[in-house]
């Protein structure tokens, strides 16, 4: 199956005090190297949305990955998606959120599985009884209905999900596949980074 991954890594990390989540690090290993290391595991295409910079360079350099700019810059996680799915070369893209350190690639397979066998557009965890729209597979081209939204001056992720055919995986699925349901938390705090400093590891290959 042909798939892709991108990464979204533009955001202003306002509630982190303005770091570069990416660079947060779990062990020695940063965030967006264990996601880049996790995603070429998966697939021969992995895209970073990111804005220019040395951090793009970087990752140019060290992983050759495409690094893409937003296009419409400032406008979140919608408009990475926009971007990122524009880059990608393959009919099905597993998203992720450059804050998310225990990226399961099991979990991407069992969400393209479910994705295919439903025909939705989108296959995302459900924890908690929400959906998760980051570390979920899509179509595409759901990126044309994320720049559609842009255009209408909406820029919220969930206002996506109102626009396209997705199915939920809950938790015990995952569980009862042996995936750890921890592959999509993610850190938005400092109090969330403090978790995963403690070695909150969930043992994931």
């Amino acid at each position: 199956m042909k798939t892709s991954a991108v990464i979204l890594a533009g955001g202003r990390g306002r509630r982190m005090g303005g770091r570069n989540k990416a660079l947060l690090t779990v062990g020695s290993e940063a965030f967006i190297d264990r996601q880049i290391r996790t995603a070429a595991a998966w697939t021969d295409e992995v895209i970073v949305v990111a804005g220019e910079g040395e951090f793009a360079r970087e990752l140019r350099v060290r992983y050759g990955v495409a690094v893409v700019p937003d296009l419409y810059e400032g406008e979140g996680p919608l408009a990475g998606v926009h971007a990122g799915f524009a880059a990608v070369r393959n009919p099905y893209v597993w998203l992720l959120a450059c804050d998310q350190p225990w990226a399961d690639s099991r979990a991407a397979s069992l969400l393209l599985d479910r994705l295919l066998r439903e025909g939705a557009a989108a296959a995302l965890p459900m924890i908690g009884g929400r959906p998760q729209p980051f570390h979920a597979v899509y179509r595409s081209d759901v990126g044309l209905t994320a720049g559609e939204l842009l255009e209408q001056g909406e820029r919220r992720m969930f206002a996506l999900l109102d626009r396209i055919s997705w199915t939920g995986m809950a938790e015990e699925d995952f569980r009862a596949a042996g995936v750890p349901d921890t592959f999509a938390e993610d850190v938005d705090t400092p109090e969330d980074y403090k978790g995963v400093r403690l070695g909150r590891d969930p043992d994931i290959p």
